[in-house]
């Protein structure tokens, strides 16, 4: 693992001993991708939601105590009420309180710092200034570092205050200051006669905290009396008489002088009279910070935090305020965001029975966009609302859903209303609904829901009426709005987010929804809190309970990590044979952005054999309970590499301390970082004391790599964006072990816990695992690239791929690790970050024993430090180490890559003859390796056969080449060309440019081929098939002799459309090339929310529909139009989102949908149609059952 990390020489010295054992310690140039650190495949993201936060206004939101109620200044001093242990809004030594965030997007643009000596004492607004040093207003309880459940015991607090002093301690005339505990006094008195006094003695305590008078021990009984003043004189102020010689008399705040004397009620001997006092002294809080270390600050450090706390923090309102300020600034601009009050606050004109919120969706400035004027608007209302009265919830969040029923939050700038717009609801609240302000009744409307009542007209009714009823009901609004991580719903409607300020119901939303509710109408009891979290399961959202501003924050921050959430997947399907039939699993993975969690299901097809089930084996998402296949996830066996040989990545691993965390709200160890990264959820937020992010399940998202089946143990492998390649039983889901590569950057790895993790790439490769049948060895060989994540190949020996095999083979199972080169502490300079495929393949170079030798293919892939397009081929040993590495080189274009490859089999003898790879330049390389012996070294300089130009304009090859041949014996290669890359790749950013993309199949005869050269092709039929687009291609006919193979444009695209092309690899069956091309998310209108595509299949050989019958099993033709007679189909659209590449089994083609959903197949044909037969040609490289 790449430990990127700044140290002092000193440590850094001290850090290399210990890599060693452990990690590198350099870091690799990340700053160099040109790629997001997001997927770009997600789509929707250009039609920005609706969110409205609605803020109580109640009363009890000026409460200074939570979650018991407390008004302003009516605090007892002592740690029930002014403690953050008992009164989570309290100040809390622990927290580092900074002033309100602005509505600038830099995290540290904030309101000025509050001056400890005129602080605003207006409990919801910055108003109200006085000086409240000395007074008991700025007294706060720290619990004693040695307690660990301090409760609301004094004696397990130490004590604080805020005074004016001109010690020299100070600054700026105030202090901190500790009240210590010091003996005054302490007398013996050896013997006191029975009914006589001891002398009368002086106490100067004024100014001191408290003052405690003591007798105890010796024999006899005496009484203790105490006098204000100094004489004893008059009938005493306070005694303490009927406890034999065990008296006691505290005065707190003592303004005077005090005298005592002791009285023997019968003769004393050997009596100790003492006297002690609390005193206050210079001194700043010794407190445990969230990561369990001792810290304390400067008296600077500490007055200024205590003014903060007192002027931002010290209310429920202001809390509130803090919590959502921090959440909004971390939104991003891609959001439409409104503001309301409980109480319609601020509106032109205040109706809680209305239909507009106090600050509406902007529309009409900048599309509403969260930014701007827009943006401070917002943050002006959020920070300016007040509090009183009571608290109508139902009337709030009704006037929310009236509103959604207008047009207006439904239109742009321009004025045009977007059906697909998603709309959100943030319901906060400190209390029990208890006003009917605004409300009309909507009577029972939950029952016979998933989660339905038989009570009528709760919280939860209106969530569930607003959900699941149509907002805009009609023809002109089309139910397209896209579903969201629980939320299937597709018409209008409102999703509804629930925080608690500080109470929880008499439920644990962290345990499974009830079967049975209890009543929130008869009462203003904890139901009505539990009404909360039931609304939010009816409409959609989520509930969290926030105790403190942090947790607020992070409240609103996981309810809009959610509404940024998309399901999308980028990874290409994979099967566990080639035959269609009940035995076969198909392996889906999918991801949700937002949460970025990722998930992995194995399905069979369904029983008519007419594509995959929906009802799934398993899918990794439903095995992480505690009786799950992954119920003990967190202790799998996971490793890396260190610098010599590999390690058991745990709690104990030696690099322990580059992942602690120190400071903020989710301050953390390295070990409890650790344990989060390898599964454990027990520090989550939502989980006791949790402060790290939460996760539904602790599967990374899964967004480019691709499953890899091994038939020989049954394991599916796959990549995710977690830090690790991931074994799985292709039967059960159990996750059998991990391994994290070396150059995997430690320093972002240990951002994955944080509560505002930003996704980073980890492990995002290609992978391919030659087994031992397939290479005639002892060994299953796994090759994969982190892709994204870090540049380079790893290899590891997954003969036995359990945690037990792998932590007894040989260095783990690790062959080898090019991620990361411990030696100069970076790689090759012509490898990048790897994105093609892998490939493991049998050369026909033999080794000592006369077998073929195994090559690992590897394309060099974008953003190499050279820039150059490379071929790398590492040839293995017996072991599976590497004995040679050859760079196959093409030209010295730089800001070049190598993406694709293609292989051929001439011989049929299953070797490879031929490589091809396509660059990102347009052009096709090609490779001669038939003959690799001691007189035949490998060709390290490659042969230019192609290049794919639009006009003058290099047309990038980003997907793989197919290779077929014809009956008369001529090579063909097959290929698209198209980029999804960079942000630039996509209309509306800096350099995008539209053009147009093709298909291509060319022949290859060893000549350069050029465009003009091919014959153009093009697809004249296009219709409706089943609800779904469809295509034809042009009739058969053989190519002209002259012509060296065909192209098809697929169409100009406007200046501002995302336009078709081809990312992906085509599988060729025969004379069928099947090849999906995709359309990403054009974000501007609904029509192109989702992305979309299409599945395509035409002849390789002529580039048209096959001579009869589609390669589709479908009788439905295209209608022809003028003379032009029915088109075959030979493409399906994909409407649910960009497809993936095509995975063909015997009887059906089948693809990912790219949303997430379930995988799409098509029944095929053989070309002339009729029963599957064997084929004239055959295929170039044959294909495992």
């Amino acid at each position: 693992m790449n430990m990127k990390r700044k140290h002092s020489p000193l440590k850094q010295r001290a850090l290399l001993a210990a890599s060693v054992v452990a990690c590198t310690v350099l870091g690799l140039p990340v700053s160099a991708a040109t790629f997001p650190n997001s997927p770009l495949i997600t789509g929707g993201e250009g039609i920005p939601p609706n969110i409205l936060m609605i803020l109580d206004d109640s009363g009890s939101m000026a409460f200074v105590k939570m979650p018991d109620d407390a008004s302003d200044g009516n605090l007892d001093d002592n740690p029930s009420d002014r403690s953050a242990v008992n009164n989570t809004i309290y100040y809390n030594a622990a927290t580092n309180y900074r002033p309100w965030r602005t509505s600038s997007t830099d995290v540290n643009a904030r309101l000025a710092a509050a001056d400890i000596a005129s602080l605003s004492t207006h409990t919801s607004q910055l108003t109200s200034f006085g000086d409240l040093r000395n007074s008991s207003e700025l007294y706060y309880y720290v619990p004693k570092t040695t307690v660990t459940s301090p409760g609301t015991d004094a004696n397990n607090y130490e004590k604080f205050r805020v005074a004016t002093s001109s010690s020299s301690n100070s600054v700026n005339g105030s202090v901190v200051q500790k009240v210590s505990t010091e003996n005054y006094s302490s007398v013996v008195v050896a013997s006191l006669a029975k009914s006589t006094y001891t002398p009368c003695v002086t106490v100067p305590a004024n100014g001191w905290e408290n003052v405690v008078f003591e007798t105890s021990g010796g024999t006899g009984d005496a009484d203790l009396y105490v006098w204000k003043g100094g004489n004893c004189s008059g009938g005493e102020d306070y005694n303490s008489r009927g406890n034999n010689n065990n008296e006691k008399i505290t005065i707190n705040s003592p303004n005077r002088d005090y005298s005592y004397r002791v009285y023997a009620y019968s003769a004393v001997t050997n009596i100790t009279i003492t006297v002690s006092r609390r005193s206050w002294v210079d001194a700043t809080p010794l407190y445990k910070d969230k990561a369990g270390t001792n810290q304390q600050r400067t008296q600077a450090e500490e007055l200024q935090n205590v003014a903060n706390w007192y002027q931002y923090f010290r209310t429920r309102a202001k809390t509130a305020k803090a919590g959502a300020s921090e959440a909004f600034g971390r939104l991003g601009s891609r959001y439409r965001v409104g503001f309301d009050t409980i109480w319609n606050r601020g509106n032109v004109v205040t109706n809680t029975s209305g239909s507009s919120p106090s600050y509406p969706i902007p529309f009409a400035t900048d599309d509403g966009l969260f930014s701007g004027t827009n943006r401070s608007t917002f943050y002006s209302r959020l920070q300016g609302a007040g509090a009183q009265s009571g608290t109508p919830l139902l009337g709030a969040l009704q006037r929310a859903a009236r509103y959604y029923m207008t047009d207006d939050p439904w239109k742009d700038s321009s004025g045009r209303m977007l059906s697909c717009r998603q709309n959100y609801s943030i319901l906060t609240t400190d209390g029990f609904w208890n006003d009917g302000a605004g409300y009309s009744s909507v009577g029972n409307a939950d029952s016979g829901s998933q989660y339905g009542d038989s009570y009528a007209n709760t919280l939860a009714d209106v969530a569930y009426k607003y959900w699941n009823e149509d907002l805009k009901p009609g023809a002109s609004w089309p139910n397209n709005v896209r579903p969201s991580t629980g939320d299937p719903a597709t018409h209008q409607h409102m999703v509804t987010f629930g925080v608690s300020i500080g109470l929880q119901g008499r439920l644990n939303p962290n345990n499974p929804p009830p079967a049975t509710w209890a009543d929130p109408t008869d009462r203003e009891d904890a139901d009505r809190i539990d009404d909360l979290w039931h609304a939010a399961l009816n409409g959609h959202g989520k509930f969290v309970v926030a105790g403190d501003a942090d947790a607020f924050a992070d409240a609103l921050k996981s309810a809009l990590d959610t509404i940024s959430e998309r399901t999308a997947s980028g990874s290409n399907i994979a099967s566990s044979s080639t035959k269609t039939d009940a035995g076969t699993l198909t392996f889906a993975a999918k991801f949700t952005s937002g949460s970025w969690i990722g998930d992995l299901s194995a399905s069979p097809f369904n029983a008519a054999l007419t594509g995959v089930s929906t009802t799934p084996l398993w899918t990794l998402s439903n095995t992480f309970g505690a009786s799950g296949a992954n119920g003990s996830f967190a202790s799998r066996f996971v490793f890396t590499a260190g610098s010599t040989s590999a390690v058991r990545f745990d709690r104990n691993y030696a690099g322990a301390s580059s992942f602690e965390r120190t400071g903020g709200v989710d301050a953390v160890t390295g070990a409890d970082n650790i344990s989060y990264i390898l599964g454990d959820q027990t520090k989550e937020v939502g989980r006791v004391n949790g402060t790290l992010r939460a996760r539904a399940y602790p599967m990374g998202d899964i967004v480019d790599s691709s499953p890899s089946y091994s038939p020989d143990t049954g394991t599916v492998f796959v990549g995710a964006n977690d830090g690790m390649l991931h074994a799985i039983n292709a039967q059960t889901g159990q996750v059998l072990f991990s391994y994290i590569p070396r150059g995997v950057s430690a320093n972002d790895l240990k951002t994955l816990s944080s509560t505002d993790y930003s996704h980073r790439y980890f492990v995002d490769g290609q992978i391919d695992v030659i087994t031992r049948q397939k290479q005639g060895s002892s060994k299953n060989i796994l090759v994969a690239a982190p892709g994204r994540g870090a540049k380079g190949v790893f290899a590891l020996d997954v003969t036995t791929p359990t945690g037990t095999g792998m932590s007894s083979a040989a260095n783990y199972g690790l062959l080898w690790d090019k991620t990361f080169d411990t030696t100069n502490g970076t790689v090759d300079n012509d490898m990048g970050y790897v994105l093609g495929n892998v490939r493991l393949r049998q050369s026909n170079k033999k080794d000592s024993s006369n077998k073929p030798v195994i090559f690992a293919i590897v394309p060099n892939g974008i953003d190499s430090t050279n820039g150059r397009a490379i071929l790398f081929v590492y040839e293995l040993n017996s072991a599976g180490g590497v004995d040679a590495t050859y760079k196959l080189t093409t030209d010295t274009a730089t800001g070049n890559g190598m993406m694709s490859t293609g292989l051929a089999d001439l011989d049929g003898n299953g070797t490879i003859d031929t490589l091809y790879g396509g660059d990102l330049l347009g052009r096709v390389w090609k490779w001669d390796i038939s003959v690799l012996d001691s007189t035949h070294a490998m060709p390290t300089a490659g042969t230019k056969i192609f290049a794919a130009t639009d006009g003058t304009t290099a047309q990038p090859i980003t997907g793989g080449i197919g290779v077929a041949r014809d009956t008369a014996g001529q090579i063909f290669l097959g290929f698209g060309t198209g980029r999804l890359l960079s942000l630039s790749d996509l209309p509306g950013n800096t350099g995008y440019v539209a053009q147009t993309q093709s298909m291509y199949g060319i022949k290859d005869n060893g000549t350069l081929v050029t465009r003009a050269n091919l014959q153009a092709r093009t697809i004249p039929y296009t219709g409706t098939v089943n609800s779904l687009p469809v295509r034809g291609f042009e009739a058969y006919s053989d190519l002209p002799t002259s012509a060296k193979g065909w192209y098809i444009d697929l169409g100009i695209p406007a200046a501002t459309s995302a336009g078709e092309r081809v990312i992906t690899a085509p599988t060729v069956v025969g004379s069928a090339m099947w090849l999906t091309s995709v359309i990403p998310a054009q974000g501007s209108d609904c029509s192109g929310a989702l992305g979309s595509g299409y599945l395509n299949v035409l002849n390789i050989f002529t580039g048209t529909s096959p001579l009869q019958n589609s390669f589709f099993d479908t009788t439905a033709t295209i209608p022809g139009s003028g003379s032009n007679p029915a088109g075959l189909i030979g493409s399906m659209g994909i409407v649910g989102g960009m497809p993936t590449e095509v995975n063909v089994t015997s009887q059906l083609a089948t693809v990912g949908d790219g949303g997430g959903g379930s995988p799409v197949s098509f029944k095929r044909t053989l070309p002339l149609g009729g029963i599957p037969q064997r084929m004239t040609w055959r295929e170039i490289v044959p294909q495992d059952d």
